[in-house]
C-alpha cells in the first residue's frame, strides 16, 4: 500500500477573505502549482484511489484539483474532520488500515504533514512547502517507522 501525504496549495493570507482561517482559499498561483503536482502524479501512474482531506477550504480545493486530474468521482474524495489541525497519526493509521485501496492520499496542514511523514518513515524531517506531496510505501500493514519514502514532490516555483 502507498500513502500520499499532501500539504494544501498556497492559500490567501489570513484577513484577505472573510470567514477566518478556515475559509482561506487557494491563490490562483497555488492552484496552478498544485495542478502541476497532480499532473505529475497522473503521468507517473501515482494517482490515489481515495483522497481524504481536511474540511478547510484550502485543503478541499487542493483535494478537488487532484480529484479532477485523477478522474475520480466524488465518492472517492472525502472530507474528514480529524484531518484538521492536530492530526492524530494513530487515527490516520487506523482509518487507512481499514481501507482496501492500493493508494490513498491525505491532504492536510503543516506541521502535521511533516510530523506524520517523519514518524511513518522512521524519523528525520521532510520539508513540506505549500503544494508538496510525499509518497510512503508500506510492504504490508501501515505502521509507524515501517514506511519507505518512494518520492517527494515540490510544487514548481514558476
Amino acid at each position: 500500500m502507498e500513502l500520499i501525504i499532501i500539504r494544501h496549495g498556497k492559500a490567501e493570507h489570513a484577513g484577505v477573505v472573510p470567514g477566518g482561517d478556515s475559509a482561506r482559499p487557494l491563490t490562483e498561483h497555488g492552484s496552478y502549482q498544485f495542478r502541476k503536482v497532480a499532473q505529475w502524479m497522473v503521468e507517473h501512474q501515482s494517482c490515489p484511489d481515495l483522497i481524504l482531506h481536511s474540511p478547510l477550504v484550502r485543503t478541499t480545493q487542493t483535494a478537488q484539483i487532484l480529484q479532477a486530474e485523477a478522474d475520480l468521482s466524488d465518492d472517492f474524495c472525502q472530507p474528514q474532520n480529524w484531518l484538521g489541525f492536530g492530526l492524530n497519526l494513530e487515527k490516520l493509521i487506523s482509518f487507512v488500515s481499514k481501507k482496501t485501496y492500493e493508494r490513498v492520499a491525505v491532504v492536510a496542514h503543516m506541521p502535521d504533514v511533516a510530523r506524520c511523514t517523519a514518524e511513518l518513515i522512521g524519523g528525520g524531517y521532510i520539508t513540506f512547502k505549500p503544494g508538496n506531496a510525499a509518497c510512503i510505501q508500506f510492504d504490508s500493514v501501515i505502521r509507524s517507522s515501517q514506511g519507505s519514502l518512494k518520492w517527494h514532490l515540490s510544487a514548481p516555483l514558476f
